[in-house]
């Protein structure tokens, strides 16, 4: 028997009583009663079913909507506004995703304890159900977003160099901060992740607290030791001899062990880190007429022999007016050892410290205070060498010395992270003078530590090829990074030296703007959190 039914869906029910009803007459005895009965139960269970999937269908696609809702509000956990940009993000996500129907929605964001808690409940109207007074069906979804469940290290290596000065720097303050709000949200004083911060310009700053770590060469061990000088004195012993406390910056060490995370090993004094201790350049009598710009006690002072004066103009008379000292060559002035006994160096001088610009490096840390801390005492100046900075990233990472808080690289469910954020090429100038060049992280351009020719684009492409390398080595190892160009929309090559860095195209970007340098800090924040959806 055909049964069609045509009646609108309020009314399906109904019809199929009345149907069963008519049939139980036109047919006798217990075996017509028996079908009616079995007819309508299983109308019934039809009708549940029908209703039922609809309101399936729809929780599924409320809990989609919540999932998507907490992921979306959890790039903002841990951020200053998480609860008003998180709980908004989580708004527009529900709504774009339930077509705008009006659920109740609970939202909340707890970086205490590094999760997103989503619920949305409201109801769906029945259908066929409706005919016997079922006229909506209740529905509730929830979704978790929380911390997963292994360890992250990350190693922020920030360009303080002097064209961050101002703004810059204080974006780049507040960017970093926002990241490691993200990344330490439910995690802070734990040992699930840490964060250093490696601050970098024309050097790095490990600390002048490690002047006695075994990895510095304080015997002058090093081969590098004793360039520069005319006698193999300590750096730190010079430091000593002037009364001036070491700030903290060492050379990059030479023969590929620049680019390298070679362990410093007393046993080979070229593994060694050398203090940067600058040379007092030649008095302006000892010149030879060229430049020099960090001249700063007497060539002949200390415990030195004084030049003679001899006299250079006289008048009619005979007598002397203008007299000077015996030169001296330049190199021989600038080598002497004996000129830094008991010498004070003059207040506002740049002295051996000069290009000791940053502020030390924070190895890894769980403390959000005391990474918070690093941060705000940030300064903008002198020059850049990235590939230092990478190096300096990659050495706090590392299980091994100088830095020996980083995990095992075969330790289970870790990550070891770098974010590279520069806003300028690397800096290197030369000179007309004996040294080439200024006195920075690789010595003089005259040692031909950069090659040997000498001048700052043959420089600056030397160490372009050392941050290429030092990117490369550390990827090998199984780091990964992430790098910001900042304000480099018109240098093509240092943008190229970014994205080859990074460990992947999609973890190169660029921020026109410290709007877009905060945006990009939260973002790669989010992506290092390593959120996953909990129920």
């Amino acid at each position: 028997m055909a049964i069609t039914d045509q009646s609108p869906p309020g009314e399906k029910c109904t019809s199929l009583v009345a149907f069963a009803a008519r049939y139980r007459l036109e047919r006798s005895g217990s075996v017509g009663l028996l079908f009616a009965i079995m007819f309508m139960l299983v109308m019934l269970i039809s009708a549940v079913a029908i209703d039922y999937g609809r309101t399936e269908l729809e929780w599924q696609r409320i809990q989609h909507a919540a999932d998507s809702a907490a992921l979306a509000a959890s790039h903002r956990l841990g951020t200053a506004d998480q609860n008003e940009s998180g709980v908004d993000i989580a708004q527009r996500f529900f709504k774009a995703n339930t077509g705008g129907r009006d659920y109740e929605q609970q939202i909340v964001l707890d970086s205490d304890r590094g999760e997103v808690r989503v619920t949305a409940a409201g109801s769906v109207g029945t259908s066929l159900l409706n005919a016997i007074g079922v006229r909506n069906m209740a529905i509730r979804a929830s979704s978790r977003v929380v911390k997963g469940d292994g360890t992250v290290e990350v190693a922020l290596v920030l360009d303080n160099s002097g064209s961050m000065a101002g703004q810059p720097i204080a974006d780049l303050i507040s960017a970093s901060k926002s990241l490691s709000g993200v990344v330490m949200s439910g995690a802070d004083n734990s040992d699930r992740v840490s964060v250093a911060i490696v601050p970098f310009s024309g050097a790095v700053n490990v600390g002048a607290g490690y002047r006695d770590a075994d990895w510095i060469d304080s015997s002058g061990a090093s081969p590098l030791n004793g360039a520069n000088f005319a006698s193999n004195v300590p750096r730190l012993q010079m430091f000593d001899r002037v009364g001036v406390n070491w700030r903290g910056c060492v050379e990059a060490r030479s023969g590929g062990l620049d680019v390298t995370d070679t362990t410093a090993d007393t046993g080979n004094p070229a593994t060694l880190f050398v203090p940067m201790f600058a040379p007092d350049e030649p008095d302006s009598d000892n010149s030879g007429g060229a430049s020099y710009t960090n001249n700063y006690i007497p060539d002949d002072g200390g415990t030195c022999t004084p030049q003679p004066v001899v006299c250079v103009t006289y008048d009619r008379r005979g007598r002397c007016t203008k007299s000077q000292k015996t030169p001296l060559p330049a190199a021989e002035a600038q080598s002497r050892i004996c000129k830094y006994d008991g010498a004070v160096v003059p207040l506002g001088a740049a002295g051996p410290n000069y290009m000791c610009d940053s502020q030390a490096i924070l190895p890894l840390s769980s403390n959000l205070s005391e990474i918070e801390t690093t941060l705000e005492s940030m300064i903008a100046k002198g020059s850049t060498n990235i590939a230092e900075g990478v190096m300096w990233g990659w050495r706090v990472l590392s299980p091994g010395a100088p830095f020996a808080e980083g995990r095992t690289y075969d330790t289970p469910k870790n990550d070891k992270i770098m974010v590279v954020m520069t806003d300028g090429a690397n800096t290197y100038s030369a000179s007309s003078n004996h040294n080439k060049s200024w006195y920075a992280a690789h010595g003089y351009g005259a040692s031909g530590r950069l090659g040997t020719t000498y001048s700052s684009s043959a420089y600056v492409s030397r160490m372009n090829q050392k941050t290429t390398a030092a990117c490369s080595n550390a990827k090998a190892s199984g780091i990964k990074i992430y790098t910001i160009a900042f304000r480099l929309e018109s240098d093509p090559t240092t943008l190229a030296l970014l994205q080859g860095c990074a460990s992947e195209a999609s973890m190169a970007f660029r921020a026109a703007d410290g709007a877009a340098l905060i945006t990009v800090f939260e973002h790669i924040g989010g992506q290092i959190s390593k959120l996953r959806v909990a129920g």
